[in-house]
């Protein structure tokens, strides 16, 4: 009969190492099960709010600090002036470019807008689903988030937590030791300033205090925190992915390697070369550019794994736009989607 052995037993006098922890067994969380009307991006589900044409700023984004009403006036403004963009004179895109390839776009995935009122998810659990999104997939990062829920009622019992046991929940997601440090850092760090383990106060904050509250801590980038704008507080962010940073390398709307030699060739002044293109500069680049209105929608049509651009044009794919028509590999993308569909 076969003996089950644990570590540090011998077998014959060889030391039997202890065996690796099964991985978590996925199920299927209510999470990864849409309904009409949800999206399904960075491991978390979005409830979408009506779309109505000629409707003004949903009351969930706020109204952008710096001027009027977003209607259709200002579709082509962007949230700050072109300055705030860390490439300085680099054209691309105008927030035309942005409307005319949003309007393509919506065209054949749906225009993407946010529910009325207040998000009833806690923000505590965008944070934690965005961290267990890294580097996996949306199925897998979802499944370990319904098993860290099913495990711990509150996430004040995840603070208080043996980390091995926070790891074994949401070891299906991969990299289950560091996320689960930066996951019990951020509670217990959080517990001790505010007295509570919620992040629930930053929704009273600015958009630019949740960047700066946010990002100190290791696991968070700016990714993350205009996620928990765009979707939890109410603050247009266009957050940067890799699916995002994919299309704007392909659209041409960062600068090339190309581009930004020639750029900084020109340039006497250190301050004036435009720094490598990066996610994060990425992202400062087209926040500044992108108009407010549309940063939910195009965010969610861009990153939505599962009725969004990604579902047609993947990481093997290509993405071309010349201002009147979308391409996927050189086909027009409704060509590209019954194709995909077809297979």
């Amino acid at each position: 009969s076969r003996v089950a052995l644990t570590a540090g037993t011998r077998s014959r006098g060889a030391l039997v190492p202890a065996a690796e922890p099964r991985p978590c067994r996925p199920i299927k969380p209510r999470a990864m099960v849409l309904r009409r009307g949800e999206s399904f991006s960075h491991g978390i589900k979005v409830r979408q709010g009506r779309s109505k044409k000629g409707a003004t700023l949903p009351r969930t984004i706020r109204k952008p600090e710096v001027g009027k009403r977003a209607g259709a006036g200002a579709s082509s403004r962007g949230s700050s002036a072109a300055s705030g963009s860390p490439f300085p004179g680099f054209a691309r895109p105008t927030p035309a470019d942005v409307v005319a390839l949003h309007r393509q776009l919506a065209a054949v995935f749906g225009e993407r807008r946010p529910t009325q009122g207040r998000s009833r998810r806690e923000i505590l659990d965008t944070v934690v689903g965005t961290i267990l999104s890294q580097n996996t997939t949306n199925t897998n990062s979802a499944a370990a988030f319904a098993n860290l829920k099913t495990k711990f009622k509150t996430w004040d019992h995840v603070r208080k937590a043996t980390p091995s046991t926070v790891q074994t929940a949401i070891r299906c997601g991969g990299l289950a030791p560091k996320k689960t440090k930066w996951i019990q850092h951020i509670l217990k760090k959080v517990h001790v300033e505010r007295g509570a383990t919620s992040l629930e106060y930053l929704r009273n904050e600015s958009k630019e205090r949740v960047h700066e509250l946010l990002e100190r801590f290791p696991g968070v980038g700016k990714k993350t925190v205009a996620i928990i704008n765009l979707f939890d507080v109410g603050h247009p962010d266009m957050a940067v992915d890799t699916h995002v940073f994919r299309y704007a390398e392909q659209l041409g709307w960062v600068p090339s390697d190309k581009n930004r030699a020639a750029h900084n060739a020109k340039v006497k002044s250190a301050k004036d070369k435009w720094p490598v293109v990066t996610r994060d500069t990425a992202y400062a680049h087209l926040d500044a550019v992108f108009p407010d209105r549309l940063k939910y929608s195009m965010h969610l049509i861009l990153t939505d794994t599962t009725g969004g651009l990604p579902t047609v044009c993947t990481a093997r794919d290509t993405l071309s736009f010349d201002g009147r028509a979308v391409f996927v590999n050189g086909v027009p993308l409704r060509q590209a989607v019954r194709e995909r569909a077809e297979k």
